[in-house]
């Protein structure tokens, strides 16, 4: 009976080892190739913003060379002259990381900003009108905004569609903001883990919410923001509540054994 359960309790360690360290090889981006390969550009068509886009790779501002976008694209148009409002919700750019799909994964990158304007991280990317975000913007833009919250701030939000008001809040930090620095090197983490989404800048300010679980491409979406992005780090993750499953399921057998 004792041979029987150590061989079990010595599967269970294998079984939770190879659970947090299955798929857990971090997938490092530092562009000193020159090339955009493994990526994808997409301005948001559904919004049709004033573009286009003018992403590159260059000798950027961080360590040697960096993906940058130079243009200043921005904002929606109405749907036609006269009707609707035009910039009301932070709309742009994209550049999507098309190597897989993540579904729990923590993401890190240097970033340069040059203006105030809005950029941030977007997940379970499967379209322009489906995945979630997480934005920041220092400026007083979108005004009027859709969703009645205007720049400064960080939102963490899920595109609802291709049509207004495209984006729904999930979380927002507004008089708490601090305006990141301009100018300056940056540094980003976003962990999305069993469903929750945590984002937090090198000076602490943090936002995270419940967003449920999502499968998608990842990636960068800018708002009439010029900025250079480097030394990108994305490790896929096994979520912990698996593991923790698995340890119920192999403690029933133990005293099933018995």
């Amino acid at each position: 009976m004792k041979t029987s359960i150590f061989v079990t309790l010595t599967f269970l360690s294998v079984l939770l080892f190879s659970n947090f360290s299955s798929g857990a090889e971090a997938i490092k981006i530092d562009f000193e190739n020159g090339k955009t390969d493994g990526w994808e550009f997409i301005d948001d068509e559904t919004a049709k913003p004033e573009g286009p886009s003018k992403w590159e790779i260059r000798d950027g501002k961080l360590d040697g060379k960096s993906l940058y976008q130079g243009s200043n694209i921005w904002g929606n148009k109405p749907p036609s002259k006269g009707t609707g409002k035009e910039d009301s919700c932070l709309l742009g750019t994209y550049a999507i990381y098309q190597g897989r799909d993540f579904t729990d994964f923590t993401m890190e990158m240097d970033v340069f900003a040059a203006d105030n304007d809005g950029m941030g991280i977007v997940w379970g990317f499967t379209g322009e009108d489906k995945h979630h975000r997480v934005i920041m913007i220092n400026d007083k833009w979108p005004s009027p905004a859709l969703d009645k919250v205007g720049g400064p701030f960080m939102k963490l939000q899920q595109r609802v569609g291709q049509e207004e008001p495209w984006y729904k809040i999930i979380e927002v930090v507004k008089d708490g903001y601090k305006p990141y620095v301009e100018g300056k090197r940056l540094h980003w983490t976003l962990s999305v883990i069993n469903g929750e989404a945590k984002f937090k800048r090198e000076d602490g300010l943090s936002i995270s919410a419940k967003v449920g679980q999502t499968t998608g491409k990842v990636g960068i979406q800018l708002y009439a923001q010029q900025a250079d992005f480097d030394n990108i780090v994305i490790t896929p993750s096994i979520a912990a509540v698996d593991a923790r499953g698995k340890l119920a399921t192999t403690w029933s057998l133990i005293k099933s054994s018995q």
